[in-house]
Protein backbone atom coordinates (compact mmCIF):
# COMPACT_ATOMS: atom_id res chain seq x y z
CA UNK A 1 0.00 0.00 0.00
CA UNK A 2 1.28 3.42 -1.27
CA UNK A 3 1.81 6.28 0.85
CA UNK A 4 -1.50 8.03 -1.49
CA UNK A 5 -3.29 4.96 -0.51
CA UNK A 6 -2.70 4.79 3.13
CA UNK A 7 -3.41 8.34 3.36
CA UNK A 8 -7.16 8.02 1.70
CA UNK A 9 -7.39 4.95 3.96
CA UNK A 10 -7.05 6.67 7.22
CA UNK A 11 -8.96 9.89 6.05
CA UNK A 12 -11.84 7.52 4.77
CA UNK A 13 -11.84 5.65 8.22
CA UNK A 14 -11.16 9.18 10.40
CA UNK A 15 -15.15 10.58 8.26
CA UNK A 16 -16.88 7.25 9.27
CA UNK A 17 -15.95 7.20 13.02
CA UNK A 18 -16.03 10.81 13.96
CA UNK A 19 -19.66 11.38 11.32
CA UNK A 20 -20.70 8.41 13.04
CA UNK A 21 -19.87 9.59 16.47
CA UNK A 22 -21.59 12.67 15.88
CA UNK A 23 -24.96 10.77 14.64
CA UNK A 24 -24.98 8.00 17.18
CA UNK A 25 -24.39 10.41 20.28
CA UNK A 26 -26.87 13.19 18.62
CA UNK A 27 -29.75 10.37 18.19
CA UNK A 28 -28.92 9.16 21.84
CA UNK A 29 -29.68 12.47 23.08
CA UNK A 30 -32.74 12.90 20.79
CA UNK A 31 -34.00 9.90 22.66
CA UNK A 32 -33.87 11.26 25.96
CA UNK A 33 -35.67 14.61 24.57
CA UNK A 34 -38.30 12.43 23.21
CA UNK A 35 -38.13 9.50 25.52
CA UNK A 36 -38.55 7.05 22.57
CA UNK A 37 -36.55 4.10 22.54
CA UNK A 38 -36.12 3.65 18.32
CA UNK A 39 -33.79 7.06 18.71
CA UNK A 40 -31.53 4.76 21.11
CA UNK A 41 -31.37 1.76 19.78
CA UNK A 42 -30.21 3.35 16.49
CA UNK A 43 -28.00 5.96 18.30
CA UNK A 44 -26.20 3.32 20.79
CA UNK A 45 -26.08 0.55 17.53
CA UNK A 46 -24.25 2.91 15.46
CA UNK A 47 -21.84 3.94 18.37
CA UNK A 48 -21.47 -0.05 18.85
CA UNK A 49 -20.77 -0.97 15.51
CA UNK A 50 -19.52 1.91 13.93
CA UNK A 51 -17.57 3.98 16.57
CA UNK A 52 -16.44 1.78 19.48
CA UNK A 53 -16.59 -1.93 18.16
CA UNK A 54 -14.81 -0.90 15.08
CA UNK A 55 -12.48 1.26 16.53
CA UNK A 56 -11.43 -1.41 19.12
CA UNK A 57 -10.99 -4.06 16.44
CA UNK A 58 -9.13 -1.65 14.04
CA UNK A 59 -6.66 -1.26 16.85
CA UNK A 60 -6.22 -5.01 17.19
CA UNK A 61 -5.36 -5.86 13.73
CA UNK A 62 -2.65 -2.82 13.21
CA UNK A 63 -1.30 -3.66 16.36
CA UNK A 64 -0.68 -7.63 15.11
CA UNK A 65 0.44 -6.20 12.00
CA UNK A 66 0.65 -7.43 8.46
CA UNK A 67 1.83 -10.82 9.36
CA UNK A 68 0.35 -11.02 12.81
CA UNK A 69 -3.19 -12.27 12.45
CA UNK A 70 -2.90 -15.79 14.18
CA UNK A 71 -0.13 -14.56 16.99
CA UNK A 72 -2.22 -12.12 19.53
CA UNK A 73 -0.19 -10.84 22.53
CA UNK A 74 -3.52 -10.65 25.67
CA UNK A 75 -3.53 -6.91 24.65
CA UNK A 76 -4.59 -7.89 21.20
CA UNK A 77 -6.55 -10.34 22.34
CA UNK A 78 -7.95 -8.39 24.86
CA UNK A 79 -8.87 -5.36 21.98
CA UNK A 80 -10.25 -8.35 19.33
CA UNK A 81 -12.71 -9.73 22.26
CA UNK A 82 -13.91 -6.27 23.34
CA UNK A 83 -14.49 -5.04 19.66
CA UNK A 84 -16.17 -7.85 19.00
CA UNK A 85 -18.27 -7.48 22.23
CA UNK A 86 -19.13 -4.06 21.28
CA UNK A 87 -19.62 -4.69 17.26
CA UNK A 88 -21.63 -6.82 18.30
CA UNK A 89 -24.38 -5.46 21.12
CA UNK A 90 -24.38 -2.28 18.01
CA UNK A 91 -25.74 -4.87 15.99
CA UNK A 92 -27.96 -6.50 18.05
CA UNK A 93 -29.46 -2.65 18.92
CA UNK A 94 -29.38 -1.95 15.54
CA UNK A 95 -31.76 -5.49 14.25
CA UNK A 96 -33.91 -4.04 17.57
CA UNK A 97 -34.43 -0.96 15.63
CA UNK A 98 -35.48 -2.54 12.04
CA UNK A 99 -38.07 -5.01 14.19
CA UNK A 100 -39.32 -1.77 16.43
CA UNK A 101 -40.08 0.53 13.53
CA UNK A 102 -40.99 -1.52 11.09
CA UNK A 103 -42.71 -5.10 12.18
CA UNK A 104 -43.44 -4.07 15.75
CA UNK A 105 -46.51 -6.32 15.83
CA UNK A 106 -44.97 -9.18 12.96
CA UNK A 107 -44.46 -12.31 15.00
CA UNK A 108 -42.03 -13.85 11.96
CA UNK A 109 -39.95 -11.01 12.45
CA UNK A 110 -39.26 -11.28 16.10
CA UNK A 111 -38.62 -15.23 15.21
CA UNK A 112 -35.96 -13.75 12.79
CA UNK A 113 -34.68 -11.53 14.95
CA UNK A 114 -33.99 -14.06 17.64
CA UNK A 115 -32.30 -16.46 15.10
CA UNK A 116 -30.26 -13.83 13.83
CA UNK A 117 -29.11 -12.75 17.19
CA UNK A 118 -28.59 -15.99 18.51
CA UNK A 119 -26.54 -17.12 15.37
CA UNK A 120 -24.71 -13.80 16.72
CA UNK A 121 -23.61 -14.48 19.75
CA UNK A 122 -23.58 -18.36 20.18
CA UNK A 123 -20.93 -17.92 17.27
CA UNK A 124 -19.26 -15.13 18.82
CA UNK A 125 -18.66 -17.12 22.52
CA UNK A 126 -18.04 -20.29 20.31
CA UNK A 127 -15.18 -18.57 18.92
CA UNK A 128 -13.64 -16.98 21.65
CA UNK A 129 -14.18 -20.35 23.88
CA UNK A 130 -12.14 -22.26 20.85
CA UNK A 131 -9.20 -19.67 20.09
CA UNK A 132 -10.49 -17.51 17.67
CA UNK A 133 -9.56 -14.73 19.60
CA UNK A 134 -6.31 -15.52 19.41
CA UNK A 135 -5.90 -17.01 16.22
CA UNK A 136 -7.79 -14.45 13.51
CA UNK A 137 -7.69 -16.56 10.63
CA UNK A 138 -9.54 -19.56 12.09
CA UNK A 139 -12.74 -20.28 10.57
CA UNK A 140 -14.79 -23.03 12.30
CA UNK A 141 -18.22 -23.01 12.56
CA UNK A 142 -18.98 -20.53 15.62
CA UNK A 143 -17.30 -18.11 13.04
CA UNK A 144 -19.59 -18.39 10.20
CA UNK A 145 -22.70 -18.24 12.50
CA UNK A 146 -21.31 -15.11 13.79
CA UNK A 147 -20.12 -13.72 10.11
CA UNK A 148 -23.76 -15.06 8.81
CA UNK A 149 -25.07 -12.14 10.55
CA UNK A 150 -22.65 -9.69 10.64
CA UNK A 151 -22.29 -9.80 6.78
CA UNK A 152 -26.16 -9.82 5.87
CA UNK A 153 -27.88 -7.80 8.73
CA UNK A 154 -27.95 -4.41 6.65
CA UNK A 155 -30.09 -6.06 4.02
CA UNK A 156 -32.90 -6.08 6.56
CA UNK A 157 -33.17 -2.31 6.88
CA UNK A 158 -32.52 -1.29 3.50
CA UNK A 159 -35.23 -3.77 2.48
CA UNK A 160 -37.61 -2.21 5.25
CA UNK A 161 -36.45 1.33 4.58
CA UNK A 162 -36.81 0.85 1.07
CA UNK A 163 -40.72 -0.33 1.53
CA UNK A 164 -41.43 2.29 3.36
CA UNK A 165 -39.83 4.83 1.29
CA UNK A 166 -42.50 3.64 -1.66
CA UNK A 167 -45.07 4.02 0.92
CA UNK A 168 -44.20 7.78 2.04
CA UNK A 169 -43.51 8.73 -1.47
CA UNK A 170 -46.59 8.75 -2.84
CA UNK A 171 -48.39 10.13 0.30
CA UNK A 172 -45.84 13.03 0.09
CA UNK A 173 -47.32 13.74 -3.39
CA UNK A 174 -50.69 13.96 -2.31
CA UNK A 175 -50.02 16.37 1.04
CA UNK A 176 -50.25 13.60 3.58
CA UNK A 177 -46.28 13.40 4.61
CA UNK A 178 -43.39 15.24 4.78
CA UNK A 179 -40.98 14.69 2.12
CA UNK A 180 -38.20 14.93 4.46
CA UNK A 181 -39.07 12.19 6.06
CA UNK A 182 -39.83 10.41 2.95
CA UNK A 183 -36.83 11.16 1.40
CA UNK A 184 -35.10 10.03 4.96
CA UNK A 185 -36.19 6.47 4.42
CA UNK A 186 -34.35 6.27 1.19
CA UNK A 187 -30.98 7.71 2.81
CA UNK A 188 -31.02 5.48 5.68
CA UNK A 189 -31.58 2.65 2.56
CA UNK A 190 -29.24 3.46 0.97
CA UNK A 191 -26.87 3.91 3.78
CA UNK A 192 -27.30 0.41 4.74
CA UNK A 193 -26.14 -0.52 1.52
CA UNK A 194 -23.35 0.88 1.59
CA UNK A 195 -22.57 -0.45 5.14
CA UNK A 196 -23.69 -3.76 3.48
CA UNK A 197 -20.90 -3.49 1.05
CA UNK A 198 -18.15 -1.74 2.89
CA UNK A 199 -17.96 -4.64 5.26
CA UNK A 200 -18.10 -7.36 2.37
CA UNK A 201 -15.35 -4.99 0.72
CA UNK A 202 -13.38 -5.01 4.20
CA UNK A 203 -13.56 -8.74 4.96
CA UNK A 204 -13.66 -11.10 1.42
CA UNK A 205 -9.90 -11.21 1.96
CA UNK A 206 -10.53 -13.24 5.16
CA UNK A 207 -12.10 -16.26 2.51
CA UNK A 208 -9.08 -16.72 0.44
CA UNK A 209 -6.85 -19.86 1.10
CA UNK A 210 -3.79 -18.19 1.24
CA UNK A 211 -3.36 -14.53 2.92
CA UNK A 212 -1.14 -13.61 -0.02
CA UNK A 213 -3.64 -14.04 -2.68
CA UNK A 214 -5.06 -11.03 -1.25
CA UNK A 215 -1.84 -8.88 -2.48
CA UNK A 216 -2.67 -8.05 -5.83
CA UNK A 217 -5.95 -6.58 -4.92
CA UNK A 218 -5.11 -4.57 -1.58
CA UNK A 219 -4.37 -1.25 -2.90
CA UNK A 220 -8.37 -1.55 -4.66
CA UNK A 221 -9.69 -2.60 -1.64
CA UNK A 222 -8.31 -0.04 0.91
CA UNK A 223 -9.78 2.92 -1.81
CA UNK A 224 -13.06 1.11 -2.35
CA UNK A 225 -13.28 0.40 1.76
CA UNK A 226 -12.31 3.66 2.37
CA UNK A 227 -14.90 5.44 -0.49
CA UNK A 228 -17.22 3.70 0.65
CA UNK A 229 -17.35 4.49 4.10
CA UNK A 230 -17.24 7.94 3.35
CA UNK A 231 -20.31 8.02 1.28
CA UNK A 232 -22.13 5.70 3.73
CA UNK A 233 -21.71 8.52 6.06
CA UNK A 234 -22.75 11.41 3.65
CA UNK A 235 -26.09 9.45 3.36
CA UNK A 236 -26.01 9.26 7.16
CA UNK A 237 -25.36 13.31 7.35
CA UNK A 238 -27.80 14.08 4.94
CA UNK A 239 -30.73 11.71 6.71
CA UNK A 240 -30.16 12.91 9.94
CA UNK A 241 -28.29 16.21 10.16
CA UNK A 242 -29.49 17.92 6.74
CA UNK A 243 -28.45 21.54 5.81
CA UNK A 244 -30.49 23.80 4.74
CA UNK A 245 -29.76 23.73 1.52
CA UNK A 246 -30.51 20.12 1.42
CA UNK A 247 -34.31 20.39 2.83
CA UNK A 248 -34.99 22.94 0.40
CA UNK A 249 -33.85 20.60 -2.51
CA UNK A 250 -36.13 18.24 -0.92
CA UNK A 251 -39.02 20.22 -0.74
CA UNK A 252 -38.90 22.04 -4.12
CA UNK A 253 -38.66 18.18 -5.58
CA UNK A 254 -41.62 17.39 -3.96
CA UNK A 255 -43.47 20.77 -4.71
CA UNK A 256 -44.20 20.13 -8.63
CA UNK A 257 -46.09 16.57 -7.46
CA UNK A 258 -47.69 17.79 -4.45
CA UNK A 259 -51.39 17.95 -5.56
CA UNK A 260 -52.67 18.76 -2.52
CA UNK A 261 -50.21 21.73 -2.24
CA UNK A 262 -51.08 23.01 -4.96
CA UNK A 263 -54.79 23.14 -4.22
Amino acid sequence: MNALTGSFFLLGTAAFVLVSLVIGVRLAMLSRRTGENPELYLGLGILGTAVLGYGAIIASVVLRGPEGTSAGTPVEVALTGFGKLLHNMGLTLVLLFVVTVFRRNDAGARMLFGVAVSALWIGMVGLGATGGFEDMTMKNVFWWMEYAVVWTYPLWGAWESFRYHGRMKKRARIGLADPLVANRFLLWGLASMGTFAATWLASWPVLLPDPEMVLPFQTFNYLSTAAMGICTVTLYSLAFLPPAWYRRWVAQAAAPTGGARAA
